[in-house]
């Protein structure tokens, strides 16, 4: 037998203390052993933590245990594989799937257009003012240039504001007063009016101010110019309310 306390041998079983350091050699009972038991190391009392504190608290506090350092080296890897798998979007995924995303959107259907009530008229040519304002004595070249007037009206009046007169009152009435400068301003300004729409509604047709004065002024030292201005006159009106028909404005 040994002593618990020096290690000395004791040959002698029937003595209760030891001869060397004199130290009880009786066994000590269950209850003295649980209650001598050592106490848990300050390290395990960071990974347990202490009375009251929140489960939060107690993984922010460093983790010395073999069961805490297997947590941390488990967990470890988890982050720096969120941290690839975001890497690996950026670099693989999100370029692909954007293209994909724009292909496979839903179309966006525009509302379609509606139609005028009273269509206006897109049949005005050259040929028949002349050949109908011989047969009816000019009547029809007069119909036709307030058709013009109106529908210039119709087609402009809502988006730059303005107002053409009416043929029949300057053909009739201000042509005379002003000695036919009123008929030279009526046409520079329609011709204008004309072209900025065209313009607007992004018709490519050339047709302007300048065009009045370029065919109708100039060009009647070669006779035919007058007949050509009249021609590109009725080609932008037809223009005009064939856009306006289609698109009801």
């Amino acid at each position: 037998m040994f002593c618990r306390n020096c290690g000395a041998q004791i040959t002698d079983t029937s003595v209760k203390f030891c001869p060397n350091c004199g130290a009880s050699l009786a066994q000590p009972s269950s209850q003295q052993t649980m209650s001598a038991a050592p106490a848990a190391p300050a390290g395990n009392q960071a990974f347990y933590g202490q009375p009251g504190q929140s489960f939060q608290a107690q993984q922010t506090q460093p983790i010395y245990t073999r069961q805490g350092q297997y947590q941390q080296q488990y967990q470890q890897p988890q982050y720096q594989q969120s941290q690839y798998q975001q890497q690996y979007r950026q670099t693989y995924q999100q370029p692909y799937q954007q293209p994909y995303q724009q292909m496979y959107q839903q179309p966006q259907y525009q509302q379609p257009y509606q139609r005028p009530v009273a269509l206006l008229k897109t049949n005005k040519t050259l040929v028949k003012f002349i050949f109908l304002s011989l047969i009816t004595f000019g009547i029809y070249g007069l119909v036709i240039m307030s058709n013009v007037s109106t529908d210039i009206n119709v087609v402009a009046s809502r988006y730059d504001g303005k107002k053409t007169m009416h043929y029949c009152l300057l053909f009739f009435l201000i042509g005379w007063l002003t000695l036919g400068i009123g008929i030279i301003v009526w046409y520079h300004k329609i011709s204008a009016r004309m072209g900025n729409e065209l313009k607007r509604r992004g018709i490519a047709y050339d047709f302007g101010a300048s065009t009045y004065w370029l065919w109708s002024v100039l060009g009647s030292l070669i006779i035919v110019g007058p007949f050509i201005y009249t021609h590109k006159l009725f080609k932008s009106c037809n223009l005009l309310c064939d856009d306006y028909n289609r698109k009801g404005c």
